[in-house]
């Protein structure tokens, strides 16, 4: 599969200050060079920034585009061998500096992409590019704390700054905080509309509804083969209900990128969710044996052979399911539950002991050793664990059912 850059550094003010150094011409090269840039165009955006620094006599951002170019392929080392020589040529310009810094990003380099992003902010310590690409390296050293606060700072200089409006954005989804990261991209939207990464981010952040599949249109409607963008739609049409146009975009992903594991898996979980179970579990065990380790295809697999009334087969799956994610309860509970269907108690007890274990409030699992304990006459267990299944996170809980039953224990005395 071809490299995913997460930091494709695009900005638009680069082609806003083109006019205030050149002329239109000239511009009209670099605007054309960013437009093809995010329509994933990499030989037109390069034609284009050729033309500039023709043009240009090799301008600042005619270099600045040239280097971009690599850096959205993915290049590591034709992007940094471009911005090295740019920073060689204009070492008084934080646009080289900064160019060299977001290649090392590419690579994920993230000490060496600080040096050259404090070499940019010695020249001009305003620079809010540099600033938000401190954030990115932040984020990729696992510092979130600190990316914030950079991601922040970039905005109060520049506060349209596109990389540092996704940047923001992107930590907030993986904090959980999704509203906080609507609003940054709600925003990176309106400041640049034809920015395809900045429509998918917001797509990826709303995460279903009409708002999510309409942003994810638009950016392919930007860049039209895109298969991280058709992912990111079947995604959202996943989680929407609408299987079978997921399933149309997931295709379109897979058929772009041939092997694209995360769009492959996501078809077989469409399949599972439209009833499909022999198909799920074809395609599913197709990208398992493509990436053995895949926790979540693995328990559909599990539970699609459950569905199908193929229990030995289901128990089997479960088991692996457990044993690819140890620390998830899930997969314990619903191998639990099918012992219990299967009139195996004892298994069943001994599978839900595990999964109290490993979430001691999953009150589901407490209501199901209660219902046996309750069958084996065990009246004292049966409500002890009632108790406690009222007592946990009440998730998939009748606790109607349990509170009658506790009335039923106590009229019996137990």
């Amino acid at each position: 599969m071809k490299t995913k850059t997460r930091w494709l550094a695009v900005s638009i003010t680069a082609a806003l200050m083109c006019l205030l150094w050149s002329g239109d011409a000239l511009c009209d090269s670099i605007s054309d060079g960013h437009a093809a840039l995010e329509a994933g165009d990499w030989k037109g955006a390069q034609k284009a920034f050729k033309k500039a620094a023709k043009a240009s006599k090799n301008s600042v951002q005619s270099q600045w585009g040239l280097g971009l170019v690599q850096i959205h392929k993915g290049d590591f080392h034709a992007a940094k061998k471009h911005c090295r020589a740019f920073s060689k040529k204009k070492p008084d310009s934080p646009w080289s500096h900064t160019c060299l810094g977001y290649a090392f990003l590419v690579w994920k380099k993230w000490g060496q992409a600080q040096q050259s992003f404090e070499k940019a902010l010695a020249l001009d310590s305003g620079f809010a590019l540099a600033i938000a690409g401190q954030g990115h390296a932040l984020v990729i050293a696992v510092k979130y704390t600190q990316a914030i606060e950079k991601y922040k700072v970039a905005l109060g200089k520049d506060p349209d700054n596109i990389e540092a409006l996704l940047g923001l954005a992107d930590v907030y989804v993986n904090k959980k905080k999704n509203d906080e990261a609507v609003t940054l991209l709600e925003k990176a939207v309106a400041a640049h509309p034809g920015s395809s990464r900045a429509h998918v981010a917001l797509s990826r952040a709303l995460g279903k509804g009409t708002g999510a599949i309409e942003h994810a249109i638009k950016a392919l409607d930007i860049r039209p083969d895109w298969d991280e963008g058709y992912l990111v739609l079947g995604q959202v049409y996943h989680a929407s209900g609408k299987y079978e146009k997921a399933i149309g975009a997931l295709a379109r992903a897979v058929e772009l990128e041939p092997g694209f594991v995360q769009a492959e898996k996501l078809i077989g979980m469409c399949y599972f969710e439209q009833g499909k179970y022999d198909e799920a579990i074809a395609k599913l065990d197709e990208v398992l044996l493509k990436v053995p380790n895949l926790a979540d295809a693995a328990l559909v697999v599990a539970m699609s052979h459950d569905s199908l009334n193929a229990y030995e087969d289901a128990v089997d799956s479960y088991k692996t399911a457990i044993n690819l994610d140890s620390k998830s309860p899930a997969p314990v509970m619903k191998l639990a539950d099918l012992y219990y269907r299967m009139n195996k108690s004892t298994s069943a007890l001994s599978t839900l002991q595990k999964a109290v274990t490993l979430r001691s409030t999953m009150s589901e699992a407490h209501k199901l050793m209660g219902d046996i304990y309750f069958e084996n006459k065990q009246y004292k267990m049966a409500s002890q664990s009632y108790k406690k299944a009222l007592d946990g996170d009440k998730k998939n809980l009748d606790a109607g059912f349990v509170k009658q039953r506790l009335k039923q224990l106590k009229s019996m005395g137990k």
